[in-house]
Order: structure tokens, then C-alpha cells, then sequence
């Protein structure tokens, strides 16, 4: 998630994105502390420090600097998707899937919105509505037809013919005899 910091801070965010890319949060985290107490920069520190914690699967933690980050007016589609990401790793399937359903209300063009919400519902059991909500993902780009052929949150919707007329590695099903 870009965000804007001062000049004399950009050179330290660019080596915490790259600890956090590199597989090292531990070391993105230790290195936050000006970013998060710069007011210009704590937005970017915010958001770095999600995903450091995300990567440490800290879920908990992550959404408390996600509520800050969504009260200084960050970008909403963003905070939506990696809410709705912890609030799954969480268990908390109800959530997750709310997240989304504001990220496609407000958004309706979003095509990670549509394929997440698919994902969650698929998972809580909701099988119409997932294939529905994969459905528009892939008529919004058509990328999606190969993540979703792979995505095991999908695995529940890998017998249903609506489902498999979406991937591309698999023949359209047959018509009902």
C-alpha cells in the first residue's frame, strides 16, 4: 500500500519493505520505530508494520494497526482485503467475509473483492453464492480462472459444473442429459 513519507525518511522505508520482501519481518520491525512516530509517516509505518506482523502470523496485532490505518483515511480497498486476509487466518469466517462484502459494495468493479468473497463463502459453506461471486471475479479479469483452478479455498466448488466451466485447463461440462 503506497503512502507518502518525508524525503529523509523514504531511504529507511524502502529497506523495510525489502526485510519484509526478503522473509525477514522481525528485522522490518525493529527498524519502524521513526516512521511510525514521524507524523507524515506513520500512515507508511502502519502499513509496513502489517505486513511484517502479517508475516510473523500476527494476525490480532496487524488489525489493530489496520483500525488505525482506516481512521487516517488509507486506502480503503487495501485495508479491506488484508482484513478481511487476517480475520480468515483468525477463523473468523463471519468477519472475512464482511470485509469483503463492503470492499464489492463499495467497489463493485474490484476483482479481488468478488474472488476473496468467493474464497470465504466457499469456505463457510455458502456454494451458489461463492461460484457466483468467482463467477464476476473472472469476468473482471480473467486472470482468476487460473488462481482459481489452484486455490485450495475453492476446493469445496471442484465438483460443481458451474464452477468448472470457469477453469481453463478443464473442458466445459456437459449440458444435462
Amino acid at each position: 500500500m503506497p503512502a507518502r513519507v518525508p524525503d529523509s525518511l523514504r531511504g529507511l522505508t524502502r529497506e523495510i519493505d525489502a526485510w519484509i520482501s526478503f522473509g525477514c519481518p522481525d528485522r522490518a520491525l525493529a527498524k519502524l520505530e521513526p516512521l511510525l512516530t514521524t507524523p507524515g509517516a506513520r500512515p507508511a509505518g502502519l502499513a509496513l508494520q502489517t505486513r511484517a506482523l502479517i508475516e510473523l502470523a500476527r494476525y490480532g496485532e496487524a488489525l489493530e494497526c489496520l483500525r488505525e490505518l482506516r481512521e487516517l483515511g488509507s486506502d480503503e480497498e487495501w485495508l479491506d482485503i488484508t482484513e478481511g486476509w487476517c480475520h480468515k487466518r483468525l477463523d473468523d469466517l463471519p468477519t472475512a467475509i464482511a470485509c469483503m462484502r463492503r470492499l464489492v459494495e463499495r467497489a463493485n468493479k474490484s476483482a479481488i473483492g468478488h474472488f476473496n468473497l468467493g474464497c470465504y463463502l466457499a469456505l463457510a459453506g455458502a456454494t451458489e453464492e461463492a461460484i457466483d461471486e468467482v463467477t464476476l471475479a473472472c469476468g473482471l479479469d480473467q486472470q482468476f480462472r487460473a488462481l482459481a483452478e489452484k486455490e485450495d479455498d475453492l476446493l469445496s466448488l471442484r465438483d460443481e459444473p458451474r464452477f468448472q466451466d470457469l477453469l481453463p485447463n478443464l473442458p466445459p461440462s456437459a449440458p444435462p442429459s
